[in-house]
């Protein structure tokens, strides 16, 4: 019996370290699976540039992290909608379209007009309103309605605006100067301090500069041109991808009214009613 023993715990400890070592810790497969789990709570990230110079367009504070009007509303409305993390990245405006050529940002976001130029490089977003062209003067020029009436008139016009390019294509049938702005808010104080003659700009703007500012303006019956608002995209695989599922949110929100209503507090009208095809 002593020599049975011994030969029994040493049988019983090789049955169980054999034991042990079958069944190893799968550390790597762990790792994957904490990694994936990980992964699928991160957010997907998109960044939108914007020139963030005021509302009721786009407005970013000084340290970045308050945006306020139209496209602040829509996407937060968005990221609501797909748990996306929208980041904002403000830019000059004649650097913005840039930020997307290069790829730098996901979407350029500014309440910008769809013009056939833009169409022709990028990818556009279902609009989500419609807004007209136009040119104005001061209250107490109402009879003046058409361009023909303010031949050799000075006519400013906001940087990177759609306006812009339609007013420096009629300067010289009109013998209009052209005053380039850097934002429409000194643009507007110059013409209602009777500076200019004139400012091209769109109906949207002028509802708010009424309404928030106290000013009073005639727009002119001849208008410049009808347009749809719409985001950007870069013209490739991944953008058309981001633009599909955008639209499709876009949809829903026009749908069920919560862009109606986004438009109208910003517009003090529901522009919604003016999009084109």
């Amino acid at each position: 019996m002593k020599k049975v023993l011994p030969l029994l715990l040493a049988m019983t400890a090789v049955i169980l370290a054999g034991c042990s070592s079958s069944a190893p810790t799968n550390t790597s497969a762990a790792n994957e699976t904490a990694n994936e789990a990980t992964d699928k709570e991160q957010p997907r990230k998109i960044v939108i540039a914007t020139g963030g110079t005021g509302e009721p367009y786009s407005l970013l504070s000084a340290d970045g992290k308050t945006w306020t009007g139209i496209d602040a509303e829509m996407w937060s409305e968005i990221a609501k909608r797909t748990g996306w993390d929208i980041e904002t990245k403000q830019v000059e405006f004649s650097s913005l379209f840039g930020e997307l050529d290069t790829g730098r940002v996901d979407v350029a976001a500014n309440c910008f007009a769809v013009t056939e130029a833009r169409k022709e490089k990028y990818l556009t977003s279902n609009p989500y309103y419609g807004d007209a062209q136009c040119i104005i003067v001061n209250e107490d020029k109402s009879d003046i309605n058409t361009f023909e009436q303010l031949k050799g008139a000075s006519i400013g016009v906001a940087q990177g605006q759609a306006s812009q390019i339609s007013v420096e294509k009629m300067a010289e049938t009109y013998d209009w100067e052209v005053v380039v702005y850097e934002t429409s808010d000194t643009g507007y104080q110059d013409l209602n301090l009777k500076r200019i003659d004139a400012m091209a700009t769109t109906d949207s703007l002028v509802y708010k500069y009424e309404n928030s500012q106290n000013m009073k303006f005639h727009i002119l019956d001849s208008r410049l041109l009808s347009n749809n608002v719409a985001y950007f995209f870069q013209k490739n695989d991944e953008g058309q991808a981001l633009c599909d599922e955008v639209n499709k949110v876009l949809d829903e929100m026009m749908k069920d009214g919560t862009t109606s209503e986004i438009i109208t507090k910003w517009m003090f009208s529901d522009m919604t009613q003016l999009i084109h095809d």
